[in-house]
């Protein structure tokens, strides 16, 4: 019987259109926008945390101390967790904060880890380790670690008493 041989898929065509569904999931998860910057008037929660609208971000490749912690003066001690917390609200009291989610960190507690500027241009993670109040991940962010250093050597925040 001439012309009754079957050729891969060639009477068949719907055992092709598998790959029409997966294409397009492919197509929409490509077009999707990478995480959205996230911007507006945050309440400050302590030195490294902001929160726009109930959402959590904590500040790139920084520590500062936590909202309640004392730090050594002589042989006293002081609240820099405090004064961290302050140090960050007056940088970005009135102002418009813009948060870019950095891909692949997270942080405790559901926070998303970003790198936040005032203006568009100042960034908050190195202003707070240029004033002292907060100390570097050397690990992830080696771009602050210059800020650190000059911190420390004036004596500023946490630094003023460890001269």
């Amino acid at each position: 019987m001439k012309g009754t041989a079957r050729t891969k898929g060639g009477d068949r065509p719907w055992r092709r259109l598998w790959i029409f569904p997966i294409f397009l999931v492919l197509l929409v998860l490509a077009a999707r926008p990478a995480s959205a910057d996230i911007e507006g008037k945050p309440d400050i929660l302590d030195g490294m945390t902001l929160r726009f609208a109930g959402q959590d971000i904590r500040l790139f490749g920084i520590t500062a101390p936590a909202r309640d912690e004392t730090c050594p003066w002589g042989r006293e001690t002081f609240p820099c967790g405090f004064n961290a917390l302050n140090a960050l609200n007056y940088m970005t009291a009135f102002q418009w904060v813009r948060c870019r989610p950095v891909p692949g960190a997270a942080a405790a507690g559901g926070a998303i880890v970003a790198r936040c500027f005032l203006g568009g241009r100042y960034d908050l993670g190195e202003r707070m380790v240029r004033s002292g109040w907060a100390v570097t991940d050397r690990d992830v962010a080696p771009e602050y670690v210059a800020a650190e250093e000059a911190a420390k050597a004036e004596g500023l925040g946490i630094w003023a008493r460890a001269q």
